[in-house]
């Protein structure tokens, strides 16, 4: 199995080479779901591009080294790369609906390592993985981790709509609700889960990033502003923690409450008796 540094490495650099070529795209499967607070990906990297742009988009990964790879029969959907041991995926009819515009304004700008990329909306992720489902598919495994970790994200009257036509998907949706995992919070509740979401994922950020790697900043939300706490050594610090979460949360309000704190080397050297 692929290590998880390696696949997030070439997610990492998939993501920068067609923000470098300026084709629009977006990240998807597992690491968009990593993306979006949940586990490390274990498979493939996935990235979703306009069926206009699929020559590009492979054009732009080969010269950054990818390879192509064999698709699969029906090919009407995906080209295929690889980057060592990880397999790329550029797809372009995810289920049965093809990436288009709106789709893709969908996705939010969020964190991956050391940098950001564009990434699916949750309700997107979920209503692709669902409309796949067949008679020869039928595991809800994946997509029931998806629908607990990110329900608070997802649309849920969306998926309804956009699933109706899939008996698989309604009885997974019948499933969801009887498990009580589609709305059914109250909305306090919903509201405490987005916030836990929220400062994990800064704590993730500032974790991650090396211009910070910082464990030390507390971090809490007061209505809907982000406020930090703690002490750091300089004013260089405290900046740059200001500036991986304003990168992690755009257009968020922020209080930066961090204070500076110089640890004074003693002039005289005490006696000791």
């Amino acid at each position: 199995m692929t290590d998880t540094e390696t696949m997030l490495g070439t997610a990492v650099r998939t993501a920068r080479t067609l923000t470098d070529a300026g084709i629009p795209f977006a990240l998807a499967g597992g690491w968009a779901f990593y993306a979006r607070g949940g586990p490390p990906s274990e498979h493939d990297v996935d990235v979703y591009v306009k069926p206009v742009d699929v020559a590009a988009t492979v054009s732009a990964l080969e010269g950054a080294g990818m390879q192509p790879a064999p698709s699969p029969d029906r090919d009407d959907w995906i080209a295929k790369l690889t980057d060592g041991p990880v397999s790329v995926d550029v797809i372009y009819r995810p289920g049965r609906r093809a990436v288009d515009e709106q789709l893709l304004a969908r996705a939010d700008r969020l964190r991956l390592g050391p940098g950001s990329a564009p990434v699916i909306a949750a309700t997107d992720l979920l209503i692709d993985k669902l409309m796949v489902l067949d008679h020869d598919r039928l595991d809800f495994t994946a997509m029931l981790r998806i629908a607990r970790e990110l329900r608070h994200q997802i649309d849920w009257r969306r998926v309804r709509a956009e699933t109706s036509g899939s008996p698989y998907a309604q009885a997974f949706l019948g499933l969801v609700d009887d498990l009580g995992i589609s709305d059914g919070e109250p909305e306090a509740d919903r509201r405490a889960a987005a916030t836990d979401h929220l400062i994990a994922t800064l704590r993730r950020a500032l974790a991650e990033d090396p211009r910070t790697a910082e464990l030390g900043v507390r971090i809490s939300v007061y209505r809907d502003t982000i406020v930090l706490n703690g002490e750091v050594s300089s004013l260089d610090q405290r900046t740059l923690i200001e500036e991986v979460v304003g990168e992690t949360v755009p257009a968020s309000k922020l209080h930066n409450g961090i204070r500076i704190c110089v640890l004074d080397t003693p002039a005289d050297t005490e006696e000791l008796g």
